[in-house]
């Protein structure tokens, strides 16, 4: 009975070192093949399957065949993540390409909204510090863009910018233009209101004398007085001086009188109806010591010589009251003047014309 019940005990219990012997081939060869097949996977997972050793047989398969699955699964997923990255990586070229197609929309916008400024209101600008200065220009070539107060005409302009290289009394004139001008000026670059107007100063040209200071800027405009008045035109700007009505005193004493002089001496301030400007002149003051009617003339002269007269309290302010050029049949000049005892004037004897300056006679007689 004891030898029987020690059978049954020996058969009914398995042998542990040929099972452990076997369960630890197949948990040696599953982690091998994790191993092989995975090498990249994390710690956690060797360790579950460590732990799994310590089931049964039955366990141990099932952890082995679990390990492959997951194993498979994990290339799966490794594969699509690999997928992943290649799509992520198309989608950083993507990415790239409307980087690009943006800068260039913004340097296109940016681009346009360069050469949307609006153009300068002026034709030309001026800033320098030498005078007297002379600008040319035909307005045809140009629009009709503002109006001024002193004519009603819709017609082209030339506009220049002019700043002030220090504060003075500063001269625009139209003289030598080839039609009927009108001249204005605004502050700024063409701003408002309007500083000043002027139309037909000396017969069909104009003139404008403003106060500035250092490094005002205004536009002066140069327009026709009617619907035809356009083409070439010329504008002179000039300093003016503190007193520019420099004469020279003819003395009292007997008449006739003759008085020599060089104009190429003298600087061009002022010019007339019958001529005068761009060329420089000389003034004289004439007191009359009788009433009558006094000759002035210029016979004798070596140049084209123009003569004008003012009263002497507006020497200079307004035009000549009278002018003449070319008295006879050559280039003299000769004004014949009515005055009254003690009357004061101022006689200007000028060039016709730039170029038209030098000797000259003034010759002085009661008629």
């Amino acid at each position: 009975m004891l030898a029987l019940l020690t059978s049954v005990a020996l058969g009914g219990c398995p042998i542990g070192g040929e099972d452990s012997g076997e369960h630890g081939d197949e948990v040696g060869n599953d982690e091998s093949s994790e191993t092989d097949s995975d090498s990249g996977r994390p710690e956690d997972d060797t360790d579950e399957s460590t732990d799994d050793t310590d089931d049964t047989g039955e366990s141990t398969s099932e952890s082995g065949e679990e390990s492959t699955t997951e194993t498979t699964e994990s290339s799966s997923e490794d594969s699509e993540s690999s997928e992943s990255s290649t799509d992520t990586d198309t989608s950083g070229t993507d990415s790239t390409d409307t980087d690009t197609d943006t800068d260039t929309d913004t340097d296109t916008d940016t681009d346009t909204d360069t050469t949307g400024e609006p153009p300068p209101c002026f034709d030309e600008s001026w800033a320098g510090d030498e005078f007297p200065t002379f600008f040319f220009f035909d307005t045809t070539e140009f629009d009709d863009q503002v109006d001024a107060s002193c004519t009603s005409a819709a017609t082209r302009e030339w506009r220049l910018r002019f700043t002030a290289p220090w504060a003075g009394t500063f001269r625009f004139r139209t003289h030598g233009s080839d039609f009927d001008t009108v001249l204005y000026a605004h502050p700024g670059e063409c701003g408002e209101p309007e500083l000043a107007c002027n139309d037909n100063f000396n017969g069909l040209a104009s003139r404008l004398k403003l106060d500035l200071e250092a490094g005002e800027t205004i536009t002066v405009t140069v327009e026709g007085a009617h619907a035809f008045a356009e083409g070439p035109g010329q504008l002179k700007v000039n300093e003016v001086p503190a007193n520019p009505c420099w004469w020279t005193n003819i003395g009292p004493g007997n008449l006739p009188k003759t008085v020599q002089g060089n104009t190429g001496n003298f600087e061009d301030n002022f010019d007339s109806a019958c001529g005068g400007f761009g060329a420089p002149e000389k003034l004289y003051r004439f007191v009359a010591p009788d009433d009558g009617v006094y000759r002035f003339s210029t016979e004798g002269s070596s140049f084209d010589t123009v003569l004008y007269a003012w009263d002497l309290a507006e020497c200079g302010e307004v035009p000549p009251f009278v002018c003449n050029d070319d008295s006879g049949f050559d280039t003299d000049s000769t004004l014949l003047l009515d005055l009254e005892q003690g009357q004061k004037i101022v006689v200007g004897v000028d060039g016709f014309g730039p170029g038209d300056f030098g000797p000259f006679l003034l010759h002085v007689e009661a008629l």
